[in-house]
């Protein structure tokens, strides 16, 4: 997945898996390492109401999440990938299908969704 996508993915499966017991430490201090990060510790009242609408109903809001990871350029941000990719390690591997296959890709291009496919573009 690329770095927007990891992030993305993250924030919906780690805000649906945040709240249950079934959530292993690991998963809940890296979300909220996330949450920390994105939010710049609170001080940011428009990505706190994003994502709070997501933990409230996790992937019901993935354009305002988009729109906060492209506004903040947090794909670039190596660090936060790095937590969000901890987040997908630990979670099972169908919560993280679930919520990759909530992302709207109408206007991407040149987009593979799963793992360990092939794919060829030309861009004209």
């Amino acid at each position: 997945m690329d770095p927007f996508t990891i992030i993305t993915t993250a924030l919906i499966a780690g805000a649906a898996a945040g709240g249950k017991d079934a959530a292993s430490a690991a998963v809940r201090d890296a979300y909220a390492a996330l949450r920390e990060r994105l939010t710049s510790g609170g001080d940011d009242s428009a990505a706190v109401a994003v994502i709070e609408a997501n933990e409230a109903a996790s992937g019901s809001n993935i354009d305002e999440l988009e729109d906060v990871l492209r506004r903040h350029r947090w794909a670039e941000d190596d660090e936060l990938r790095s937590v969000a990719e901890t987040i997908l390690s630990q979670l099972p591997s169908d919560r993280v299908e679930d919520a990759r296959s909530r992302i709207d890709l109408r206007q991407a291009q040149g987009v593979q969704i799963g793992d360990h496919g092939t794919q060829h573009n030309t861009f004209g």
